[in-house]
């Protein structure tokens, strides 16, 4: 079943009651994100992960991406939230696998690049590793964002590894599973990926929403000062090209899939960004007018809808966030309420997502999700979007350290200021 990943996630529904209507303020925004930190908090297993019916390392990358994102927030609960990450992080690199990659992926290209050598990273996630890993090197790239040459871990089978040699693992290992022509069962899934690296069973080759977990890792990784090899990228063009129906939006396996979403819009959206595609290409133009025109849509039919769909917003917040910034008020014009908003602050697609969040909240902190999409990880997207997660940017790279100083500015900066100063920080790469 498509995103089978996830099935488990349906056993997780919380029979609790959403708060009552909240404007969007900054105050109520970050009233939420305190409340769905403790909830989060509260629900760690013992060993670290957060439990998601054997996909615990999907969810606790997401949990543990949710935490770092809102580090300027953790207050007084600073010490108590660190030993949670750092819980949550020993859970994760002790749980990691690695490969030993051949030389020639099959089409002469060499996945062994950089500082990790021929070694390949990854997460099995219950089999569907490229969605499992690029959820858990999210995390990687944010808690190893303050000292990429850091030794992540001196145990495990990542022992003596640096968070940047992690990220180049992990590349590597999508780099070797990319789908190519010698590959796959059929040319269109050339450029992208499935449910594992290389994985290669007729109706089993890439997808778009698999895609978009190889490509954030990517993103991830060069902020860690990884390398992304650029015959991967050429081989991306070619899919998202295949991918793209005449609408604007992207699918499941192209057009002819008859399953073409928000979500896998956002993937297309995510992978331009990785090229250096801005919003003025034509594909990324086309892409933005379909979610502008299906802006208001509700979660319906699992895979369909934006509003209430945990994996569509989480997926378009990172292609928005990355195309067009927090605070772009004219291509996404679609919009529904966002409620009372503070002076000086204008209605656009981030704050239209802050309004509904808030008012859906749960009053323990969590929220629902839907269908394959609930609990934990849904709360974990979903405060990571009210927080205005700052995905690193994919064609500028910064060098490691002036990341860092990116992320401690932002650390150091109240809600309000974290605002203005993302989107100034935006300006200026």
């Amino acid at each position: 079943m498509r995103r089978s990943w996830l099935l488990a996630g349906t056993i997780l529904g919380m029979a609790v009651v959403p708060h009552g209507a909240w404007a969007a303020t900054n105050a109520q925004i970050v009233n939420a994100i305190d409340s769905g930190l403790s909830y989060l908090a509260s629900t760690q297993q013992a060993d670290g992960s957060w439990s998601y019916g054997g996909y615990d390392q999907a969810a606790t990358g997401a949990v543990i991406g949710a935490f770092m994102s809102q580090k300027s927030l953790w207050g007084s609960n600073a010490a108590a939230y660190q030993t949670i990450v750092n819980n949550g992080m020993n859970y994760l690199l002790g749980s990691a696998s690695t490969s030993v990659l051949p030389t020639n992926r099959g089409d002469g290209n060499n996945p062994c690049v950089g500082s990790a050598g021929c070694t390949g990273v990854y997460w099995y996630g219950n089999g569907e590793a490229t969605y499992t890993t690029g959820i858990v090197a999210a995390a990687i790239g944010q808690v190893g964002a303050a000292n990429p040459n850091a030794i992540a871990t001196t145990s495990g089978p990542l022992a003596g590894m640096s968070y940047e040699e992690i990220g180049q693992g992990i590349i590597n290992e999508y780099a070797s599973g990319q789908a190519t022509t010698s590959n796959q069962q059929w040319s269109g899934a050339a450029g992208g990926w499935r449910y594992f690296p290389g994985q290669s069973s007729g109706t089993g080759d890439a997808d778009g929403s698999t895609t978009q977990w190889a490509v954030i890792s990517m993103i991830y990784g060069q902020s860690l000062g990884a390398t992304v090899p650029q015959y991967v990228k050429t081989g991306l063009t070619q899919w998202l090209a295949f991918d793209q129906a005449p609408n604007g939006s992207a699918c499941y396996q192209g057009p002819g899939s008859g399953l073409c979403e928000m979500s896998d819009t956002g993937s297309l959206l995510i992978g331009l960004a990785l090229e250096g595609r801005g919003k003025t290409d034509p594909q990324a133009v086309a892409a933005l007018n379909f979610l502008n025109s299906n802006w208001q849509s509700t979660a319906n039919s699992t895979w369909y809808g934006n509003f209430g769909q945990p994996y569509a917003m989480w997926a378009d917040y990172k292609a928005l966030e990355l195309q067009l910034g927090l605070t772009d008020n004219s291509t996404i014009t679609n919009l529904g309420s966002c409620g009372t908003l503070d002076a000086g602050v204008t209605c656009n697609w981030w704050e239209n997502y802050n309004e509904w969040l808030v008012d859906n909240q749960n009053g323990n902190g969590s929220w629902n999700g839907y269908g394959y999409w609930t609990d934990p990880l849904s709360t974990a997207w979903d405060v990571s979007i009210l927080g205005g997660t700052v995905i690193p940017p994919p064609t500028t790279v910064p060098e490691p350290a002036t990341w860092v100083m990116m992320l401690a500015g932002l650390a150091g900066l109240g809600f309000v200021g974290r605002r203005a100063h993302k989107e100034r920080l935006a300006g200026a790469l």
